[in-house]
This record gives C-alpha cells, sequence and structure tokens, in this order.
C-alpha cells in the first residue's frame, strides 16, 4: 500500500467512527502507530464534536440503563437523590470515559467505545449513604479527577479527589455546604452542585463549583430575576443541568418552564431564559450495568435512543472517543505475561537441550 504524506491520512481517518478506526489499526504498524498517537486522538476527538454540535446539531447524552428498554418502563436515571447500594451509578462523563461505581468504594473509569477499564483505589469513607460525587477532565494537567464528597458533621461537606495519573486519594477539605443533588455537572473545566447553605439564616440553596484545575470551590450566584423567584426559586427541589455547553438550572418537575441558562461562564455572569419552544435533538446512549463489563469482548452500551425533549439535560455530555483511562500506559496483558512463564517452564523440562535433567 503506497505511503500517502503528511496530513493527508490523518485527514482520512479523523473521519471514521471509533469501531472503524479500531479496525484500521489492524491493517499495518504504521497505521496503529497514528490511531495510537494521543495528538491524533485529540484531532479525532475535536472533530468528531465540532460535526455533532456545530453542524448535525446533535447532543449526546450518556445515563445508566436500569432495565431493557424492550419492557416499557423508564431506562434510565440521571442525577438521583436517592442512593441505591444495590446498583450501579454514573457519576459522570468526559472525552469519552465514564465513571462508575457499582458500591460506594468500588470505582472504575471505562471508555465504553474501546471497552477498556480502570478500576480505581478504593476511597476511605465513613458514611456510604450520604456522598456526591463528580467526574471532570483537567486541562491544566492533561489528566481526568474524581471528587467525592461525603457529609463529616451536620452542616459540612468534606471533599477528596483523585487523579487518575496518580490514582491515590487526596484530601482537599471542608466546606460549610450540605449537598442537595448527587453528581456534579461538568461545565467549563468546572463541577457544579446544589447545595444548601448551612452557616446562612434561611439555609438558603446555592450553586457551588469546583475548579479541577484549581482544586477549590466557588459560590455562584443565582438569576437576580423576578420571574426566576416566582418559578424556579419557588420549588422545593432544582436540578442542575447543561445545554449548549451552558449551565442550566429549572425545576425537579416540568423542565420546559421556568429553565434558565448561565452565559459569558468565564466573564460577568450573565443569566437568560431558555425559550419554551426550543427543542433538542438528543442521542442517548445507554450504559450497562457492570457485571457486563468484559473488556474487548462485550459492548459497554446499549442501543442509542433518540428523543426531542430537554428530559434529559441533567445526563452527562457523551462523545465516542479513542481515550484510554490507562493515562500512564496500558497494562501489560496478563496472557502474554503467563504464556511467556510457560515457555519458560517448557525450556527447563525439554530433555533435549544441555544440562536438562530427566
Amino acid at each position: 500500500m503506497a505511503e500517502l504524506h503528511g496530513d493527508v491520512l490523518p485527514n482520512i481517518l479523523k473521519r471514521l467512527n471509533v469501531g472503524d478506526l479500531i479496525r484500521c489499526k489492524s491493517v499495518c504498524k504504521s497505521w496503529e502507530k497514528l490511531i495510537t498517537d494521543s495528538g491524533f486522538i485529540k484531532f479525532h476527538m475535536n472533530y468528531s464534536y465540532q460535526i455533532d454540535y456545530k453542524k448535525n446539531d446533535i447532543d449526546r447524552r450518556i445515563v445508566m440503563s436500569r432495565v431493557s428498554y424492550r419492557s416499557g418502563s423508564r431506562v434510565c436515571d440521571v442525577d438521583d437523590r436517592f442512593f441505591d447500594d444495590r446498583d450501579c451509578h454514573l457519576l459522570g462523563s468526559s472525552n469519552g470515559l465514564v465513571c462508575i461505581s457499582s458500591f460506594a468504594s468500588q470505582l472504575v473509569v471505562a471508555n465504553p467505545s474501546t471497552r477498556e477499564v480502570q478500576t480505581l483505589q478504593e476511597p476511605q469513607i465513613f458514611d456510604t449513604k450520604h456522598l456526591c460525587w463528580g467526574f471532570g477532565y483537567d486541562s491544566s494537567t492533561d489528566d481526568y479527577k474524581v471528587v467525592l464528597g461525603f457529609r463529616k458533621r451536620v452542616g459540612w461537606t468534606c471533599f477528596q479527589v483523585l487523579s487518575l495519573k496518580s490514582n491515590v486519594w487526596k484530601l482537599i477539605g471542608d466546606v460549610k455546604y450540605l449537598f442537595l443533588s448527587r453528581i456534579g455537572i461538568l461545565c467549563n473545566g468546572a463541577l457544579h452542585w446544589i447545595m444548601k447553605d448551612s452557616s446562612s439564616p434561611n439555609k438558603k440553596r446555592v450553586i457551588a463549583s469546583f475548579q479541577l484545575s484549581e482544586e477549590k470551590f466557588i459560590k455562584i450566584s443565582e438569576p437576580d430575576d423576578e420571574r426566576y423567584e416566582s418559578g424556579v426559586a419557588s420549588c422545593p427541589n432544582m436540578n442542575l443541568g447543561i445545554i449548549e455547553d451552558c449551565l442550566c438550572i429549572s425545576p425537579c418537575d416540568g423542565f420546559n418552564d421556568n429553565l434558565w441558562m448561565l452565559k459569558n461562564y468565564n466573564g460577568k455572569l450573565s443569566w437568560e431564559m431558555f425559550e419554551k419552544d426550543c427543542d433538542m435533538n438528543l442521542a442517548l446512549q445507554c450504559l450497562k450495568e457492570k457485571e457486563h463489563y468484559v473488556p474487548n469482548k462485550r459492548t459497554l452500551c446499549r442501543d442509542m435512543l433518540f428523543y426531542k425533549t430537554k428530559e434529559y439535560i441533567c445526563a452527562p455530555i457523551y462523545m465516542e472517543s479513542l481515550v484510554s483511562p490507562y493515562v500512564n500506559g496500558r497494562p501489560k496483558r496478563k496472557t502474554q505475561e503467563s504464556n511467556s512463564k510457560k515457555s519458560c517452564k517448557l525450556i527447563k523440562r525439554d530433555p533435549m537441550l544441555p544440562g536438562a535433567s530427566g
């Protein structure tokens, strides 16, 4: 096969989906080297994002599948108010990676497309029933972080963070907030939760933002508008989500009413009401339970479902990618190690070799 010079081949391959690229790795060693190169992986991911969001106007999300959609029951959950230790929970998604827990202390980061799964160190926590989580990409260190918060004492939440490169939990400290939402919404390099300010006289709800690069919390002001006060603020429960790369807030019930979007996130904050009549072209990937995870053998997602609704604005954004959860390099396969040990034993036992004992 004639070699393609310059950037011709990368510009051709970037148009393929992840499944096709995985198959293309077996064409030749030079193709495998290109497709597994970190620069090409980012190049392909950015191109896919531009095509989906900027041209095709497709909003891709991922959720944890609870039951088979063929039964006609609800198939997925997003930000859950009640954690069940018997179920898997999707803790976040970023750049094609997902973070999942089967139990409070059992965590994995997986790429559903490449079917790679990395097991994380178990956090040292005392209360597994009162937890909040988050997962996202830190561009300053080119690393992925898992954030865990748990109730340490009344009105306070203690936070820890783990980076994939270290796979070690680090204590961040306590904040004088009591979390009301479970799963942190990833937006603009930060994770966001709805919390209750235990220090205020009326224990007012606040939006707490954890900056992944600086590893510190800031408080985001809610909309200063009478329509917000009479709408979302008057509801007993609120949800955070993301629309068009903007953080949004809405009542838990009635997603088509009083939905607000945060504009100019990195500049002067500006909240705007989302138009009721705006629909979303939403493609929903349903992640299987952790017991079905068999790396390199079975798919980790059910069939994709399509909606024209804002019901799943709380679900994490998901884009197929070649990003590996093994940020420090892929581990050696155990089969290769075991085969090498077996071959060594056969050599020692071969009576035809000089020095071999019978």
